[in-house]
C-alpha cells in the first residue's frame, strides 16, 4: 500500500553509492603495509556504513595492528578521500534516476549517514549528487549514530517535517532501526551484502530489490 510522505531520507554507503569494493581494496592494501593478512570481502563489507571510529577500532582489534588508533584513522580517512573512494566508488545505476524523479515530484530529500562531517561533502560532490539534497546529517551532527533515532530526528527537524511525514531508506538493519525508532516509515534496500533475513529482523515497512522501487511506494 503506497504511503504519503513529504520527505525521503537516504543512507549513503551501500544505498546510493557502492563503496564496498573501494573499502575492501583500501583496507587490505593498508594491512599489507603493516605485514598483516588481508580480510575477506564479507568481513570488510559489514563495516561499510559504520562510523569512522567504529571501523578503525574494529580493524585494529581484529587484526592486531601495532599502531595507534589515531594514526590508523588518519591513514584511512586521507587515503579514502583522495584515492580509494574516487577511484573505486560508484553511484548505483538506479540512484540518479530515483533522485531525479523524487526531486521532480517535489519531495524534500536528505542524506542521513554515519560518514564523518569532513568526508560527507566529498562523497556528494564526487558523485555530483549534492544538489539533490535539502539537508544532510553526518556522524558529527549527532551524539549517537544510527541505529539511534537521533540522526533521523535531526534530519526531519532540518527539513521542518514530522517523523511520520518522512521515510528512511537504507541497506542496513541500523538504517531501519533508526528510522523506526524516530517514528518514520522505513524501506530496506537489498544490495547483496546484508541478507534479507537480517533486514527482515529489523522490521522495515518495505523491502525492495532496487532503489527505483520506492517510486511506486510513495503516493
Amino acid at each position: 500500500m503506497p504511503i504519503r510522505v513529504r520527505a525521503v531520507l537516504f543512507d549513503l554507503d551501500g544505498t546510493l553509492v557502492d563503496t564496498f569494493e573501494a573499502f575492501h581494496v583500501m583496507v587490505n592494501d593498508i594491512l599489507r603495509r603493516f605485514n598483516k593478512p588481508g580480510r575477506s570481502f564479507s568481513e570488510n563489507a559489514r563495516l561499510v556504513g559504520k562510523t569512522s571510529r567504529a571501523i578503525v577500532e574494529t580493524i585494529a582489534r581484529e587484526t592486531g595492528l601495532n599502531t595507534s588508533l589515531r594514526e590508523l584513522s588518519e591513514i584511512m580517512v586521507g587515503e579514502w578521500i583522495n584515492t580509494y573512494m574516487p577511484r573505486y566508488g560508484r553511484l548505483y545505476p538506479d540512484a540518479l534516476q530515483t533522485l531525479e524523479e523524487l526531486k521532480k515530484r517535489g519531495y524534500l530529500l536528505a542524506v542521513v549517514s554515519n560518514t564523518s562531517r569532513e568526508e560527507l561533502p566529498n562523497y556528494l560532490n564526487s558523485f555530483k549528487i549534492a544538489g539533490f539534497f535539502n539537508a544532510t546529517v553526518s556522524a558529527g551532527d549527532a551524539d549517537k549514530p544510527k541505529p539511534s533515532p537521533e540522526p533521523v530526528l535531526k534530519a526531519v527537524k532540518k527539513l521542518n517535517v514530522k517523523p511520520e511525514e518522512a521515510v528512511m531508506v537504507g541497506d542496513r538493519p541500523e538504517d531501519v532501526e533508526s528510522g523506526r525508532a524516530a517514528g518514520a516509515y522505513t524501506v530496506a534496500v537489498l544490495r547483496g551484502v546484508r541478507p534479507r533475513v537480517e533486514l527482515e529482523a529489523a522490521k522495515p515497512h518495505f523491502i525492495v530489490d532496487t532503489l527505483s522501487e520506492i517510486l511506486s511506494i510513495l503516493m
